[in-house]
């Protein structure tokens, strides 16, 4: 299987001169094998070389850039389908397990860091009131602000309902709260003609991470600092201390700074 998946990602065109490579490259193995076939078979060469020549590539080239053109859709169809198993379809974010996943890397590479757990406030209002149809343009408006609050290099993701994930890399708390500010801020979403102009707040769990956390635990601790934001007035965010006795060394984190 090992060898199998090899060939077949080399096999996937890279742009025109690749494939026209590898089209020739292909169409000459046929005209070498058609070759050896007519000496075997007829026991000489009895049969021109110019023949023999044009009639594999004429018979041969067609067959090699079908195959060329059905190993490329498969590729793309393979790309789509990763894209998919780790998409949320809805809001276009990173899905749970995605998101788990690497943060759990992440973890085992950044000296600290500050993962959050956000959670729309009165979202089953929303759906009761609206219809599930405007709670998912509610969400989809949430997802927004996030993409534009964060940076390039932090995770992201929707774990489920109306609760999302965030993790800042290298990031103290204090660096989180100007960071993730915005979504303290109203997000507007519309709700058709009749309500167009609707808002909804989110509350917020954080916990300073370290090397090495594990990242169940931190969920933990960032799910009761979020269920403290909710039972303290929503739309704020908590910060669980609970994690605060690791201290990451300096020196390792200026080292991993400079390199």
């Amino acid at each position: 299987m090992v060898m199998l998946h090899w060939f077949y990602k080399a096999m996937v065109p890279r742009g025109w001169k690749d494939t026209a490579a590898k089209v020739a490259s292909f169409t000459a193995v046929i005209v070498a094998l058609n070759f050896l076939f007519s000496r075997i078979y007829f026991g000489a060469w009895l049969l021109p070389a110019g023949y023999l020549a044009s009639s594999a590539i004429c018979v041969g080239t067609p067959f090699v850039v079908l195959f060329f053109l059905l190993v490329r859709k498969q590729a793309r169809l393979q790309i789509e389908l990763s894209l998919k198993s780790r998409t949320d379809p809805m809001t276009n974010l990173p899905n749970r397990r995605w998101f788990m996943s690497q943060v759990r890397s992440a973890l085992q590479q950044d000296m600290r860091g500050v993962l959050i757990l956000l959670d729309a406030d009165h979202f089953k209002r929303v759906n009761d009131t609206y219809g599930h149809q405007i709670g998912d343009k509610c969400l989809i408006s949430i997802a927004h602000r996030l993409r534009r609050s964060l940076r390039t290099d932090d995770i992201v993701g929707r774990l489920g309902g109306e609760e999302f994930g965030v993790y800042l890399r290298d990031t103290t708390v204090q660096q989180a709260r100007s960071i993730i500010m915005p979504m303290l801020q109203p997000i507007p979403y519309s709700g058709g003609p009749s309500f167009e102009h609707l808002t909804i707040s989110v509350s917020l769990g954080a916990v300073q991470t370290h090397h090495g956390d594990d990242l169940d635990t931190l969920m933990r601790l960032a799910d009761d600092a979020l269920y403290a934001a909710k039972r303290n007035g929503r739309a704020r965010i908590e910060v669980s201390t609970a994690n605060d006795d690791r201290r990451p060394d300096p020196e390792m984190f200026r080292d991993r700074q400079s390199g």
